[in-house]
């Protein structure tokens, strides 16, 4: 599984996922109490053609609530193991912000102050957790989002100057220009180049001839 070792703040998730927790499980007694009113004898001739809708409101709570659960603990678990990325962090937030805040709009419609306060603490904790994800996924696109840290390079222009001499380096010796051939020509055979015209010498003697090695036995006279 690939590793996303980013920098997951505890201050962000593990506070909002202790508030979900808690009024999850507050959700789900509720919940559970409510349906054990609708099944008892002393409230069914009560709620009379209402009862079916206390139960269907009862099981979509319940259910709801344990969705949220199972994606706190798949939170917990990648963040834990390093392997969750951004793009699924920002998902899982996306899909509690707009469950708690559908909750939420219509808790206020039907003037429940104990459900308000409850919906808006998740709303509050998923949007906190949106917000984030969404900071962690824009950094990601732009490259400044590492293991633990978010500092740029200090100098990415000489970097940059550094690879491109090393990647071309200049036309020598051992690096021939590009457009230099490398076909093989024959020499083909001509006139011999023509012999040096030796210096002129001084003196009353004879002087040798062009191409003689021999030596003037006469002494010169001065």
């Amino acid at each position: 599984m690939a590793k996303f070792d980013y920098p997951y703040k505890k201050g962000v998730n593990v506070t909002a996922w202790v508030l979900q927790f808690l009024v999850c499980i507050i959700l789900l007694g509720s919940s559970a109490w409510l349906l054990w009113l609708v099944n008892s004898e002393d409230y069914n001739s009560a709620l009379g053609q209402y009862e079916g809708l206390f139960t269907a409101a009862a099981g979509l709570q319940i259910a709801i609530t344990c969705l949220n659960i199972v994606f706190n603990i798949v939170e917990i678990v990648l963040i834990a193991r390093k392997s969750m990325p951004p793009a699924l962090y920002l998902s899982s937030a996306c899909i509690k912000t707009t469950i708690w805040g559908i909750l939420f709009i219509l808790n206020i419609i039907s003037l429940s102050v104990l459900s308000i306060i409850l919906t808006l603490i998740l709303t509050a904790t998923s949007l906190m957790q949106l917000i984030y994800g969404a900071i962690l996924v824009h950094r990601k696109r732009r490259g400044t989002l590492t293991g633990g840290s978010y500092a740029r390079a200090t100098n990415p222009e000489g970097f940059a100057e550094s690879n491109y001499a090393a990647a071309h380096p200049q036309p020598g010796y051992f690096y021939p220009p590009p457009d230099a051939s490398t076909e093989y020509k024959a020499q083909t055979p001509g006139a011999p180049a023509p012999m040096p015209t030796p210096p002129p010498q001084y003196g009353y003697g004879p002087q040798a001839g062009p191409g003689s090695y021999e030596l003037d036995s006469r002494a010169g006279h001065m």
